[in-house]
């Protein structure tokens, strides 16, 4: 087959795409072109690219409706759309040759359920919890234009691909897809990983800490920063020597001065705490999650919208659990698929998680029946063996 995956919209989404292309390319019969950006180039290079593979970038001197007349101009077998973000009106007006069209959908609520009521409910939380650095004008500006606009085009894609292509739909977890019944999609849907694991070694045996990763951007907007450095401050007597705190990501711009006091504060009580002043990915990403025990979620489930982790769309976070073998803590809310569940620890509050991280401190074998579940988890989700769900 002659496969090709498209990720112009999200460089965050490197691990999707690399995803699908090492499982196509375990079959060596086929042939895969991945459309996409620097970022995520430079990631699959250093990666490794497979032989029966190519990259086409799309950079500045290119716009994106060139690109896509471009990829027009080949006859393919199928066609993956991972992240369209705000290029609807590209992909609205995109007519590739192909016989199947893979949509990739990570908000259900977005593309199933989009009606005035979630448009409202939408614009209030965002305006209660301002993010990162938008301005309320321009929240304001964004869920209109949502409404009016991208909302339309929304369901022209979704007509248009089922008309002329073999329509099917690509979610992330069991969760999601449970979703879409539920709104009545009638176009098939396919559970695939958001990442894969391709046998990263484990390099946490030597840590003298309990060394804990939380990937992502460090913002407030959607994760809960602020009450795990205020739990973690008011135990600094009994962990600060125990643990090693890495934040694998940066501070946004106006949030640098709250996070870096509360940071501060943690590194002054004693413990040892690391974060990045870039976007990181590739190889220092990986390397960071191989010399991790445990991967924390601390994401607030249910925020600034009406998607709802773990049910209308999914955290990378449980994929990276995936992709480097490694156990996790996640909200007890969080709902994750089941064969999660021997390799995670569910915390109710803050609180709660530092008790769970006294016990795991406490009880070495239990860090070591927790890796030996994730390892176990993550070998059934080797190239080879998720090539079925895709054909």
């Amino acid at each position: 087959m002659l496969i090709g995956i498209i990720e112009v919209s999200e460089p965050n989404h490197y691990s999707a795409v690399n995803g699908l292309l090492k499982t196509y390319a375990s079959d060596k019969n086929n042939k895969i072109i991945v459309y996409t950006l620097s970022a995520i180039k430079l990631a699959l290079d250093e990666n490794g690219l497979p032989e029966n593979s190519s990259v086409v970038v799309l950079d500045k001197n290119c716009s994106l409706n060139k690109l896509l007349k471009d990829i027009e101009n080949i006859s393919f077998d199928r066609i993956h759309i991972c992240t369209i973000f705000d290029n609807f009106t590209d992909f609205a007006r995109f007519k590739p040759q192909t016989k199947e069209m893979f949509l990739h959908i990570h908000q259900c609520e977005e593309w199933y359920n989009d009606d005035f009521e979630r448009a409202k409910k939408t614009l209030l939380l965002s305006l209660k919890n301002k993010d990162q650095n938008r301005q309320y004008s321009r929240i304001i500006a964004r869920t209109v234009r949502d409404y009016l606009y991208y909302r339309l085009l929304r369901k022209k894609i979704l007509h248009d691909y089922d008309r002329y292509y073999k329509l099917k739909l690509i979610v992330h977890s069991e969760g999601q897809k449970n979703t879409l019944i539920k709104y009545s999609c009638k176009s098939p849907i396919i559970v695939f990983p958001f990442a894969i694991y391709e046998g990263m070694e484990d390099r946490s045996q030597e840590n003298e800490r309990l060394k804990i990763c939380i990937p992502g951007v460090i913002s407030q907007a959607k994760r809960d920063y602020l009450s795990l450095f205020e739990a973690l401050q008011q135990n600094s007597e009994t962990l600060r020597d125990r643990i090693f705190l890495h934040l694998l990501g940066y501070i946004t711009e106006r949030e640098k001065p709250e996070m870096k006091a509360a940071i501060s504060n943690l590194v002054d009580s004693g413990y040892q705490v690391y974060y990045h002043d870039s976007f990181v990915y590739g190889k220092e990403f990986d390397a960071s999650i191989a010399n991790c025990d445990l991967l924390l979620n601390n994401q607030f489930i249910s925020k600034n919208n009406t998607e709802v982790y773990g049910q209308t769309k999914e955290s990378g976070m449980i994929f990276n659990m995936l992709r480097a073998a490694k156990p996790g803590m996640l909200p007890r809310e969080y709902n994750v698929s089941s064969e999660f569940h021997d390799s995670s620890l569910f915390f109710d509050d803050y609180y709660h998680f530092v008790k769970i991280v006294s016990q795991v401190l406490d009880d070495t074998q239990l860090l070591d029946r927790l890796k030996a579940s994730a390892k176990k988890l993550s070998v059934s989700y080797l190239p080879d063996n998720l090539y079925s769900r895709l054909v």
